[in-house]
């Protein structure tokens, strides 16, 4: 059995409308959800391709090719709300051009809205929630002519209904997965944004699924609110195997939160002097659980910068949002960070749903009080079975339907009185206010050392000056 994994091409109007911002988006990481499901396949013996399209810059015509070329009896296509359009265009072509492959969809998109696939019956079946182990048996009943009903946790269209095969039970045990299948993708390709680029290769991990957490704006369909994390000896193994096996120098780790509690980190921590590892790596945090003495540690372990979620200045939103969190909270790990020289970077929205001027005008203003170094800003986009989209109609309305719009850097929901208009204004307001400032500037180039730090900086400019650019056409 062969099969191909495809990320499809990006969606045009996407690539057009975000410019450089693309880059930071969709090309800093491979797809270690596909990683992972290839990696089970290949303990199986089975023949594994995967095609990042995106990252590689392919069109759907060049993917056809290489399916063609690889000749596979089953492809695989992840999706997700962003990319939705590009994804099931994907199928209907792969099933246009070769009818006998079986093509199967996945991802958080399919997870949230399984009955998609009334609208792509081109798709002979959607794999729902956690994928490798309901892929793999998958894989084995199409192989052996059996029946796919006996396998849990899947979709299909069937006669014009949704049918549903029993839930797939989460994998109990992490470790039992393979490392990610990264020698399969262009891994040179990826590349950090620029503010996050300390040394070079730089690779990501995942080191945990799930969160325990009640944000009303995050989807948590695939994982839920279960978390489950990899054990530390195998998350240092699997660091020990980036560093040795791929030159990795630096390494992000992705999960929603590194820091669900002290010990998790403390033990890993340990993992790591114990192995004497020479990596870096970055992290997201939670700013109510880290304490000075936690930071000095991942410090001395390697870490080099913490990703704090802080997401509003404002407290009342804060609350309504049940980030669980409070702004002196945001701020003491903050200042502990910028202390400790590990670089502190945070994450803010605009467009929450209790959002008004004055809350917006508190948040870059409390972002900008904040001894950060970088912020991430991105648009409150509510998705299907998320807690606030059960509550966006009583506190505004959305502003598009369109899937395409859901990139999180382009205004989906208007709360209260503000409109399209005022969201991009706040949004590109705040990355301006923010980095056109001497503080950040000096910030930033008291860390140059060598040639390749000066290119990383003038990377980063351009992406300034495209939201300059931005703001200026908008505004005049």
């Amino acid at each position: 059995m062969r099969i191909t994994l495809l990320n499809p091409p990006l969606d045009k109007l996407a690539l057009h409308r975000l410019g450089p911002v693309v880059k930071i988006l969709f090309y800093n990481s491979p797809p270690l959800g596909l990683c992972y499901l290839a990696a089970v396949l290949k303990q199986k013996k089975y023949e594994v391709d995967i095609i990042d399209a995106a990252v590689e810059g392919l069109s759907l015509e060049k993917v056809i090719k290489r399916i063609a070329n690889f000749s596979p009896h089953i492809v695989g296509i992840i999706t997700f709300t962003t990319c939705k359009h590009s994804s099931y265009e994907a199928v209907r072509e792969v099933k246009s051009r070769f009818p006998g492959i079986k093509v199967v969809i996945g991802g958080p998109h399919i997870t949230s809205n399984p009955e998609d696939l009334l609208g792509c019956p081109e798709a002979d079946m959607a794999v729902i929630g956690e994928g490798e182990i309901t892929f793999k048996e998958l894989v084995e009943s199409i192989e052996k002519g059996e029946d796919v009903s006996n396998v849990k946790g899947l979709a299909y269209n069937l006669n014009g209904k949704v049918f549903f095969t029993p839930p797939r039970e989460f994998i109990s045990d992490l470790d039992s997965l393979p490392f990610p299948a990264r020698e399969l993708v262009p891994i040179k390709l990826y590349k950090p944004q620029p503010n996050d680029q300390k040394l070079l290769p730089k690779l990501s991990m995942i080191s945990s699924r799930g969160c325990p957490y009640s944000c009303i704006f995050c989807d948590k369909n695939v994982f839920k609110n279960i978390y489950r994390s990899f054990s530390p000896k195998y998350i240092v193994n699997e660091m020990s195997h980036l560093v040795k096996d791929f030159k990795a120098r630096d390494i992000a780790f992705l999960d929603s939160t590194f820091t669900p509690g002290k010990t998790r980190v403390y033990e890993i921590i340990k993992e790591i002097k114990k192995a004497n590892l020479n990596v870096t790596w970055t992290c997201s945090v939670r700013a109510d659980i880290l304490d000075e003495q936690l930071l000095k540690e991942m410090k001395l372990a390697g870490c080099w910068r913490v990703r704090i979620g802080v997401e509003s200045g404002n407290s009342e939103v804060l609350n309504f949002i049940k980030k669980g969190i409070t702004t002196s909270h945001a701020r003491q790990v903050a200042e502990w960070a910028y202390e400790l020289d590990l670089e502190p970077k945070a994450f803010f929205m605009v467009g929450h749903l209790t959002d008004t001027k004055e809350t917006l005008e508190d948040t870059i203003n409390f972002a900008c009080s904040l001894p950060l170094k970088d912020i991430t800003v991105q648009m409150n986009t509510p998705l299907k079975n998320t807690p606030q989209y059960q509550l966006m109609e009583k506190y505004g309305k959305l502003a598009t339907s369109n899937l395409s719009d859901y990139t999180f850097f382009e205004p989906v929901f208007l709360p209260g009185a503000l409109t399209y208009e005022d969201l991009r204004y706040y949004y590109t307001k705040f990355y301006l206010k923010f980095y056109l400032r001497p503080e950040i500037w000096y910030r930033h180039f008291k860390k140059i050392r060598s040639f390749a730090d000066v290119v990383k900086y003038l990377k980063g400019i351009k992406i300034i000056f495209f939201f300059l650019i931005s703001w200026l056409k908008e505004k005049f």
